[in-house]
């Protein structure tokens, strides 16, 4: 009995101790780990930080939030945080603090940002508080930003889609058909005129082509030689042509004399034309004028 009563008083002191070891760490844990310099800071919204929230500066754990309590500015509520600093680091007047979410899956903290000032903040001082990215907040907005493209962009875009998509497949199914018959009976053609294009360069009719292409030369020469003798022809045509203004040139002086002598010719004849005329009507007018006539007076004689 004796041997059982301290088997109790040891499991009994065993749980006791796992139990303030268990309160000591969530005391750990939950930052209140001891005192440090107290120094003040404001935010407008403190969504996601509670009593006992991380406060780092530039990433490095420095403390915990110590206090939170909601003070009237300029007739609006903000909300004074006191940060409990239990490391040594410097905090220079032109420090800032923000709330930050380092991850998806990390709770909000207290971020500290060094400033360039070389003036150390006393203890009990004020860090300028300045808005800082929710990662919370950004991604409901982001949701909410997303959810009103949805209903305003994509929903119509997505029903003007399907309509043109049930258009296209019934104008599709309706003429789909005809146009593959026709492009089967334009491949049909085509066979047929690559049979056509194929017996049309066999290897006869390429000995043909070969043999009109010799005969295309033979005759290439030909005309060749032929435009040699016609220019030749061309050049004599040329200097008979020269000769015969010559010719014509000397011809035409006595053809023009000749022609003169025509003309005095046909003016004697002219005039021997008149005499006969009138002699034949005074011959009408008075037939007996050739048997009274007197015989024509020589004049040769005068002459001489």
């Amino acid at each position: 009995m004796k041997r059982d009563n301290i088997n109790y008083l040891a499991v009994g002191s065993f749980v006791l101790l796992m139990g303030a070891v268990l309160l000591y760490g969530l005391y750990r844990i939950t930052g209140h780990s001891g005192k440090g310099t107290l120094y003040v800071t404001h935010f407008a919204n403190v969504a996601g930080i509670k009593t006992g929230s991380v406060v780092t500066f530039e990433g490095y754990e420095v403390g915990n939030v110590a206090l939170i309590e909601p003070v009237a500015h300029e007739n609006r509520t903000r909300y004074r945080i006191s940060l409990n600093i239990n490391k040594p680091v410097r905090i220079v007047a032109d420090s800032r603090a923000l709330i930050a979410t380092p991850g998806l899956l990390s709770a909000p903290l207290v971020e500290i940002k060094e400033g360039e000032s070389r003036e150390l903040l006393a203890a009990g001082g004020e860090i300028r508080g300045i808005s800082g990215s929710n990662l919370m907040e950004s991604m409901a907005a982001l949701a909410s930003q997303l959810g009103e493209i949805t209903e305003t962009g994509l929903k119509p875009l997505l029903t003007q889609i399907s309509k043109r998509v049930d258009t296209l497949g019934s104008s599709m199914e309706k003429n789909l058909p005809p146009a593959m018959e026709d492009m089967r009976s334009t491949l049909a053609r085509i066979n047929n005129t690559a049979k056509r294009v194929e017996s049309l360069f066999s290897d006869e009719n390429l000995k043909r082509m070969q043999g009109t292409m010799g005969n295309a030369d033979e005759a290439s020469a030909s005309a060749l030689k032929l435009s040699r003798e016609l220019h030749a022809v061309t050049q004599e045509v040329s200097g008979l042509v020269k000769d015969s203004r010559g010719i014509v040139n000397s011809t035409g002086k006595e053809l023009e004399s000749s022609l003169r002598r025509a003309d005095a010719v046909l003016y004697q004849l002219e005039s021997t034309g008149r005499h006969l005329n009138e002699f034949s009507r005074q011959v009408r007018e008075n037939p007996s004028a050739l048997i009274n006539s007197r015989p024509p007076v020589d004049t040769a004689g005068d002459q001489k």
